[in-house]
Order: structure tokens, then C-alpha cells, then sequence
């Protein structure tokens, strides 16, 4: 569908009023179409989803929990850099033809990163208005929308549309995303679960600039003082230790497992869930982190769970005792869904199949 979007003539531009409202179908597509919109500028995402501090996820978790202060530049899909800045300390990432690589200033080290995982960690730069509200109109692209009373941001008079997600299964209750009326180019998306009146992400440009910036296309230069490293790019199985050996059933929940053997996503859009299996010391350290943050128990026909919903993410850990292995479920989804997905693991055999 994007690459259709992108088609859509630049006349649509011209039809949007500044400082008006703007119909609701055409901002989606001048959204849809905006990756070719350079940029820089500063951004600020506060999530207030108070996630328990899972095991190995600390830097994912931050992400969601509080404020993150993000400084970006966008020369095209192709080429970008994005600074998230710290007391002190910055930590940046760069994308360009060489691939990507990171900088860590407080270590003072360049990572070059190889390779790109089929489920990657989330970063910063996703919670970019921009890459967010890409994300979630790819994810739902028969979901209607709406228009909304334009806001002034980052001095644009900026129209606004609101998506109502049309599956049931999902806990978003509503995405409300406000554009430059030009370009397409989001600036403000807010985020709220379903049944909730408050925002549960809000992710805002403070400042931005729609001309291109001025960015080397070689990778970064380094001092001979800057240590280097060459690591494969994170994904979610390296960084919860997933047992490499075991493979997910083809179906769970009446969701098709998506291409990938190893943990995966099953379901299209924004009803989807992840999967993935745990080895036993991290799946009992999740267990405990989840129980201390109020998680509930719940008795399986091959085992145990626990459940924690924090609108408008459902997470659960599954402990089959048929199996004897633990797994991880996480989705914008409503839990009755993921109960239904662990008791079908539970009584996987050890096989997984």
C-alpha cells in the first residue's frame, strides 16, 4: 500500500488549507508518502505504559516508561542520523549505504551493526512522529480515519487526522496524528489504549526543519582514541536468550505464525502478538519481575501463566510443564486473546510442533 501512496500526485498538497481542518483521506496519504520529506529537528516521546523491568530489556523498557529526548536528521530513507540525549552523554545511530553503526559517547566506542533481524529491538528513532505514525498506518491500512482541529507545532498549523482501529482484538483504542499540511510530514502522534480518555505516548517535535540536512554518506569517522566493534544487529531472541532450537507452532490463537522458525509474530497489523521461547533462567527472572509489578496467575492445561495488562500492552509468561519450557507473549492485544495462544503452547510437546 505505501508504495502506492507514494504515487499520489503532489496536488494533494496543494488541496490541504493551512491552519485548516484537512480531509482525512488525502492527509493519510500525503502521511503515507512523507518518507521522502528530508528533515532535522528535536523531538520529545513520553510513555507513560509503567512496564515491569524485564530481564535484558532495560533500554527497550526506558523507552516506554519516561521521557526520551531525541535530536534527528533525515536526508531520505536511506540516510539518517538520531541522537537520543542523556545527562551528559549521547548515544547515536546512523543509517546510511555503509549500513549502521552506533556511537556510545559515555564508552566512547563506534559499533558497526551487521546484518538485519527478522524481529529488531525497538529504538529511539521509532518514536520519531514521523516513523511511528508511518508504522501504524501501514499496520492498519483499512482502519478509517478522521479529521481533527489542526494544532500549532513546532511553529506548523498543523491539520490532523485520528485513527480508530477497526479490529477488535487490538487494545488501541485511538491514534491521533497531526501532519505538516505540505509534505505529509508528522509532527505530533498521541497514542491512547482503548476505554482509556488520556494518552498513553505522546511523541512531538519541539522544534523542526523541512530542508534537507547536510549528511556525510560515508560511514563515521573515528578518533584513534574511539575503540570499534562489529556486532550482529540485536534482535528480541539475542537479547532474551531465546532457546535458537525451538520452533514455534505454525498457528496459535487462530493467527498464522509469520515467516521466521524462531520467536515471531503471529497476525497482521495492529492485532498481532509476539511469541517467542525463554530459557529457564530468564523465563523464572520474568516470571518474578512480572509478579512483583502485580501480575496475575493463571492455571493452564499443560502449566501456568502470568498476566499482566498495562493498556495497551498484554504481557504473559508461560511455564509448560508438558514441555518444560517458558515463553514469552507480548501484543497490543486484548488478553483473553494471549490466553487463548498459552494454553495452546502449554500443551506443546517437547518437540514444539
Amino acid at each position: 500500500m505505501t508504495t502506492l501512496l507514494i504515487a499520489v500526485p503532489s496536488v494533494v498538497s496543494a488541496a490541504l488549507p493551512r491552519g485548516e481542518r484537512a480531509d482525512p483521506g488525502r492527509l493519510r496519504a500525503l502521511i503515507a508518502a512523507s518518507d521522502r520529506q528530508p528533515y532535522s529537528g528535536y523531538a520529545e516521546s513520553n510513555g507513560q505504559l509503567g512496564l515491569p523491568d524485564l530481564p535484558n530489556l532495560a533500554d527497550v523498557t526506558s523507552l516506554l516508561n519516561g521521557t526520551t529526548r531525541i535530536r534527528a536528521w533525515y536526508a531520505s530513507p536511506a540516510l539518517s542520523r538520531v541522537d537520543v540525549l542523556t545527562t551528559g552523554s549521547e548515544h547515536s545511530v546512523y543509517h546510511g549505504p555503509e549500513g549502521d553503526f552506533t556511537w556510545d559517547y559515555a564508552a566512547n566506542m563506534l559499533t558497526q551493526l551487521i546484518g538485519e533481524p527478522p524481529v529488531r529491538l525497538p529504538r529511539a528513532g521509532d518514536l520519531l512522529p514521523p516513523e511511528l505514525a508511518r508504522r501504524i498506518l501501514a499496520a492498519a491500512p483499512g482502519d478509517p480515519v478522521s479529521a481533527l482541529e489542526p494544532r500549532r507545532i513546532a511553529g506548523i498549523a498543523s491539520p490532523g487526522i485520528r485513527l480508530t482501529p477497526a479490529d477488535p482484538d487490538t487494545t488501541l483504542g485511538q491514534v491521533d496524528i497531526w501532519a505538516d499540511p505540505a509534505s505529509g510530514l508528522p509532527v505530533r502522534v498521541e497514542v491512547t489504549a482503548r476505554g482509556q480518555a488520556a494518552p498513553i505516548l505522546v511523541t512531538a517535535f519541539q522544534e523542526v526543519d523541512l530542508r534537507r540536512p547536510d549528511l556525510p554518506a560515508t560511514a563515521p569517522e573515528r578518533a584513534p582514541s574511539t575503540g570499534y566493534n562489529v556486532v550482529s544487529a540485536p534482535d528480541v531472541a539475542d537479547a532474551l536468550g531465546a532457546i535458537g532450537q525451538v520452533k514455534l507452532p505454525a498457528q496459535l490463537a487462530g493467527r498464522q505464525l509469520r515467516p521466521g522458525d524462531l520467536g515471531g509474530i503471529y497476525g497482521t497489523g495492529l492485532g498481532s502478538f509476539f511469541a517467542l521461547a525463554l530459557p529457564r533462567n530468564l523465563g523464572g527472572a520474568a516470571t518474578d519481575a512480572a509478579g512483583k509489578a502485580g501480575a496475575a496467575t493463571i492455571q493452564l492445561p499443560g502449566g501456568t501463566a502470568v498476566a499482566q495488562s498495562i493498556p495497551p500492552l498484554t504481557l504473559m509468561i508461560v511455564r509448560s510443564t508438558v514441555s518444560r519450557r517458558w515463553y514469552l507473549l507480548a501484543g497490543l492485544v486484548r488478553p483473553v486473546l494471549l490466553e487463548t495462544a498459552a494454553r495452546e503452547l502449554s500443551t506443546l510437546p517437547r518437540s514444539g510442533r
